[in-house]
């Protein structure tokens, strides 16, 4: 008696084997993990997205300058912008940077954009600061840091580092360098990149910022020990 066989049908009618039913399951298991990969990558990309877009929030701070005037962050509410660019007293990349820090300035100060420069360099006394202001005319507010509260808020860890913060919301819309100008033993004629300046164009403007942050060079700030009953 002819026994029906036992082997699943293809969609022509042809029978196929257990070798073949194996290959075929094999096929789809490897498709199903390819499709369970690509969507897990997908959702990884979405949230290294999203927290890159998270925008960092600035709390207060209230500094003396080398002059002994007070600035504090969040009484600059009828600002657009607050403009933080780190240094300290020798640092090469920011005496050159001097000219064209005045030059942002007078263009966007009228424009409602505060700028600071901020020494965390705890060895650094007014004294010598204001000496340095005069050398090199600088004729900004140069806020004493002697704590390091804001370098640490701010993880900043060299100097030439601008950091632009939004009034109101005291997020940071960018921070980096303020071009391309200066680098550890290079210099260009002229700047190809003027990063600060079309980040502090495009936030007036209310378009978005790219790039938001950039590579910079700069002096290390020297960091003071932590004492236990002090918050980094």
């Amino acid at each position: 008696m002819h026994r029906p066989s036992r082997t699943l049908p293809t969609a022509v009618g042809v029978e196929v084997g257990p070798g073949v039913r194996a290959a075929r399951w094999l096929l789809v298991a490897l498709v199903w993990l390819r499709a369970l990969s690509l969507a897990a990558s997908d959702r990884t990309d979405l949230s290294d997205g999203a927290n890159r877009r998270a925008a960092f929030k600035v709390e207060d701070f209230s500094l003396p300058d080398s002059e002994g005037k007070t600035h504090e962050l969040y009484r600059q509410t009828q600002d657009r912008a607050v403009v933080l660019i780190f240094t300290t007293t020798g640092c090469p990349i920011v005496q050159k940077s001097i000219p064209k820090i005045r030059e942002l300035r007078d263009e966007f100060g009228p424009k409602g954009v505060v700028f600071w420069l901020v020494n965390s360099n705890v060895a650094d006394d007014s004294a010598g600061i204001r000496e340095e202001a005069g050398e090199f005319k600088i004729d900004l507010p140069i806020l004493m840091d002697r704590s390091q509260s804001v370098a640490r808020q701010l993880n900043a860890k060299r100097t030439a580092e601008a950091v632009c913060i939004q009034s109101g919301s005291w997020t940071v819309a960018y921070r980096g360098a303020i071009d391309d100008q200066y680098g550890y033993g290079t210099e260009k004629k002229r700047a190809s990149h003027e990063y600060l300046r079309n980040a502090l164009k495009n936030l007036l403007a209310g378009k978005k910022i790219t790039p938001a942050r950039t590579d910079f060079k700069g002096c290390l700030i020297q960091f003071e020990p932590v004492s236990a009953g002090e918050t980094k």
